[in-house]
């Protein structure tokens, strides 16, 4: 497979993958329809492991990176699902026909794209799950060519009545940014083995807050009151953060280690 998504596939190579489950499937068994490998990198392709899905997730820019982010932190998500093929093949041609849209075709062939959304998101809600596809686009790559390609997609959903939802960097919150700020930190080895409870780690963090202290300031402390060094405390707020035992405002404003920081009440 690796790499065989950048040749130059025909009808028939497209109907294998297809046959195959690419970018079908639920939970761990789900199988993306482009992954990393696939693609040429930018510098902004990712994989991560979800504790939602219990599998690896493939993100071909930072964008979807961040909405992943945000769905893994929701209490409602139930499952995610990352470049999921929009299916039957011929149902997007059909769209793009009567809408009077040119189909994506794959560079260098005459070979339809299998059309894909970001993400397909699944809610949990007291009546049952509820199914939400998400796009992220930058502002700046939003042509008149891809707003028609996006008509596509918006169609396909709008068949299922299935909410579709446009997401770009314009509206991304500012969640997403300080949960990517503590994503890496959650995998910290030695803040996992410490064997100090992030919550009682930011229980300290919180006393040391002082408005017009900066966040490393406020970390230095605390992590010297558990005697550890900075990078392992930043692991441990990270951590707490993650599992909702933290007071730390990441909705207020961007964090850095610069930045002063806000508390929730």
């Amino acid at each position: 497979m690796a790499g065989t998504k950048n040749r130059r596939p025909t009808v028939k190579t497209v109907l294998r993958w297809i046959q195959a489950g690419y970018g079908q499937g639920e939970g761990e068994a789900f199988k993306p329809f482009m992954y990393v490998r696939d693609v040429p990198s930018e510098g902004t392709s990712s994989m991560v492991s979800s504790r939602v899905t219990g599998r690896t997730h493939h993100y071909l820019s930072s964008g979807e990176f961040s909405v992943h982010l945000l769905a893994e932190y929701s209490r409602s998500i139930v499952d995610i699902r990352e470049q999921y093929a929009l299916l039957p093949w011929e149902e997007t041609q059909e769209i793009a026909a009567k809408l009077g849209i040119r189909h994506p075709v794959i560079p260098g062939t005459k070979t339809p794209s299998v059309l894909t959304t970001d993400l397909l998101l699944s809610l949990k809600e007291p009546d049952g799950v509820r199914l939400v596809a998400v796009s992220f686009k930058p502002e700046q790559q939003l042509t008149a060519r891809t707003l028609e390609k996006l008509l596509l997609e918006r169609a396909y959903w709008n068949r299922r009545g299935i909410t579709w939802l446009l997401v770009t960097d314009k509206n991304l919150p500012i969640r997403a940014g300080n949960l990517r700020f503590f994503e890496n930190a959650i995998r910290n080895q030695d803040a996992l083995r410490s064997g100090i409870d992030p919550e009682a780690f930011s229980r300290r963090f919180e006393q040391e807050w002082k408005p017009d202290r900066p966040y490393i300031d406020i970390l230095r402390q605390a992590s010297n009151a558990f005697s550890v060094d900075s990078n392992v405390g930043h692991g441990l707020l990270g951590a707490a953060v993650w599992q909702r035992k933290s007071l730390l405002n990441i909705d207020h404003r961007l964090i850095t280690h610069q930045s002063y920081i806000t508390l929730t009440k």
